[in-house]
């Protein structure tokens, strides 16, 4: 008990703490002055056994808000300690107009309520942490729909392969990211991740006076199965409100 007040008189930066009841029946009473009741239960579901950095507490608090907005005080449970551990230890460095914070946010809060903490595995945590911004928008993006390529590549008869590789349509929100250019990047890691997939749909090879000349392809990226319930965890519906 004495710890749990340690960290929450911390948190609300307040040095009022007027009177504890800790017999087992009655509800603690703490006056603090900038976080309520519910908001420090849910910081004693969450904290422990985990230290705040100082810059991190306003950050923290704006967390706990939003939680406390979704999930009744009645309806939360402890999360799992792998979890919350990777995820505030993560959070601690992200700013709150990252699509991240609200991914690692969005996650801890399934993970504290009774009616969503088994859409949730503890790897979701590790797998957020090693996402950019960019890779978290396409993966919001895939959610709504998967991705069509149409590209064609001509025929390198004397050297027998395929070259000079043309995209001729696609629905790739390229314009979205910050780094375009390094899609192939953030493909093949949300591949790597078992998040995503690439298969081509149809193949036509192209002829010219019989012979062919090169190939022609749709494609399309998708969500894998591990991939979509990773999104229905880790992405509010409602999309990020830092980008949207």
């Amino acid at each position: 008990m004495k710890e749990e007040l340690e960290i929450v008189e911390k948190l609300s930066n307040s040095k009022v703490v007027e009177k504890i009841y800790d017999d087992g029946l009655s509800s603690p009473v703490v006056e603090i002055s900038k976080i309520g009741t519910d908001l420090v239960k849910s910081a004693r579901l969450i904290l422990a056994p985990l230290q705040l950095a100082a810059t991190f507490q306003d950050r923290f608090e704006f967390f706990l808000k939003n939680l406390n907005k979704r999930v009744e005080a009645e309806q939360q449970v402890q999360p799992p300690a792998e979890l919350t551990s990777v995820c505030i230890e993560r959070m601690k460095y992200i700013d709150l107009n990252n699509p991240l914070w609200e991914m690692f946010e969005e996650l801890l809060i399934k993970s504290m309520s009774k009616e969503t903490i088994s859409q949730v595995h503890p790897s979701f945590g590790q797998i957020i942490g090693q996402l950019s911004p960019d890779e978290a928008l396409l993966m919001y993006e895939l959610s709504k729909g998967e991705f069509i390529i149409t590209d064609q590549m001509d025929l390198n008869r004397q050297a027998n392969r395929f070259e000079n590789h043309m995209v001729i349509t696609s629905t790739i929100p390229k314009e979205k990211l910050a780094n375009p250019e390094a899609f192939n990047i953030y493909y093949a890691h949300l591949e790597s991740l078992s998040l995503i997939k690439w298969p081509v749909t149809n193949e036509v090879p192209i002829h010219i006076e019989g012979q062919q000349t090169g190939t022609k392809r749709n494609s399309k990226i998708h969500l894998t199965g591990f991939g979509k319930l990773f999104v229905a965890a880790c992405i509010p519906e409602s999309g990020f409100s830092t980008i949207n």
